[in-house]
């Protein structure tokens, strides 16, 4: 990763093309103006924040973040809501880094926890890997229904 070309950011209003695609890349079908709706939305709350990764001047990756109360106990945890590194810009750091932010927003604001969740997808295997590498254990069974 080259510090001089790559960095990350709070996303703007002007970068919600970008998290679409990153967004259909991800494997959520999503058009541009489906993004503005949620961006904008996302952009109402203090709980919320998104970060995006810059590669040689375009935006590469991006992480969705979301404070939240516990039931169960006292405090807070962060729960990453998306994290996708766009194809060309895997295995440079990128998505290390985006998480490294998500680390560091929880430890300024007092949080001792962040939960992720990858779907049970044999295409998410490498997304595991990284994940336990980078100290996160696989704990639970999330479930789902649609209504």
């Amino acid at each position: 990763m080259n510090d001089n070309s790559t960095f990350t950011r709070l996303a703007t209003k002007e970068d919600v093309p970008a998290l679409a695609n990153l967004m259909n890349e991800l494997g959520y079908p999503t058009t541009v103006a489906e993004m503005e709706q949620r961006f904008a939305l996302l952009q109402t709350s203090t709980d919320y924040l998104t970060w995006v990764a810059i590669c040689n001047n375009e935006v590469a990756g991006m992480i969705g973040l979301v404070r939240n109360i516990y039931f169960e106990k006292n405090g807070l945890y962060i729960r990453v809501g998306a994290l996708v590194v766009n194809n060309a810009y895997r295995k440079i750091g990128l998505g290390k880094a985006l998480l490294q932010k998500a680390t560091d927003w929880a430890v300024e604001n007092g949080i001792t926890q962040i939960y992720l969740n990858s779907g049970n997808r044999n295409e998410r295997i490498d997304a595991h890997a990284f994940y336990k590498h980078l100290g996160f254990e696989p704990r639970s069974t999330g479930f789902v229904k649609t209504l």
